[in-house]
C-alpha cells in the first residue's frame, strides 16, 4: 500500500465517522424538536461549525498514526513525497469530484429552497453534498492509485 493509498483510506475512514455522527446528532435533534423554531438554522449551524476542524485534526492525527503504524508493521523506510504528474492528475480527478457534488447540492437545494422547503433542508443539502464529494474524491483517487492510471 502506498503512501497516498494510506492517506486515502484514512481520508475516507474520518469521512465516515465524522459524517455518521453528524447524521445522528441531525436525527437527534430533529427527534428532541431542536430544530422547530425560527432559530433553527443558528442551532445547526453552531452543531456543525466544530466539524471542519474536528475533521481535519482527526485526518492528520489518523494520517499520522497510520504510517506510523503501517512503518513498525511491515518494516518498510519513510516514505517517498515526491510529487509527479502522475500524482497531480490523480488530485485533479478527485477536485473534479468534489466540484460535480458541490454544484450539483448547491443547484439542489436552490431548486429545495424555491419550492418552498425551509433553509435548514437547504443548508443540509450543500454540507451533504460537499461531504459525498469529499468522499468521492478520496475514491477517485484511492481507485486511480490501484489501477495507476
Amino acid at each position: 500500500m502506498t503512501y497516498q493509498d494510506r492517506n486515502n483510506v484514512v481520508s475516507i475512514i474520518v469521512n465516515l465517522l465524522v459524517n455518521g455522527y453528524i447524521v445522528m446528532q441531525l436525527l437527534a435533534m430533529n427527534a428532541a424538536g431542536q430544530f422547530d423554531g425560527p432559530d433553527a438554522v443558528n442551532v445547526w449551524a453552531r452543531m456543525v461549525i466544530w466539524v471542519i476542524p474536528i475533521a481535519i485534526i482527526g485526518t492528520i492525527l489518523g494520517t499520522i498514526l497510520f504510517n506510523i503504524g503501517y512503518a513498525i508493521v511491515t518494516h518498510t523506510e519513510k516514505p517517498s513525497f515526491l510529487v509527479d504528474e502522475r500524482d497531480k492528475l490523480f488530485d485533479q480527478r478527485g477536485i473534479v469530484a468534489v466540484v460535480i457534488f458541490a454544484a450539483a447540492g448547491f443547484i439542489l437545494s436552490i431548486v429545495t429552497l424555491a419550492f418552498g422547503r425551509s433553509a435548514l433542508v437547504g443548508f443540509n443539502i450543500i454540507y451533504f453534498s460537499m461531504a459525498l464529494g469529499s468522499m468521492a474524491a478520496d475514491l477517485v483517487k484511492f481507485a486511480s492509485y490501484r489501477r495507476g492510471y
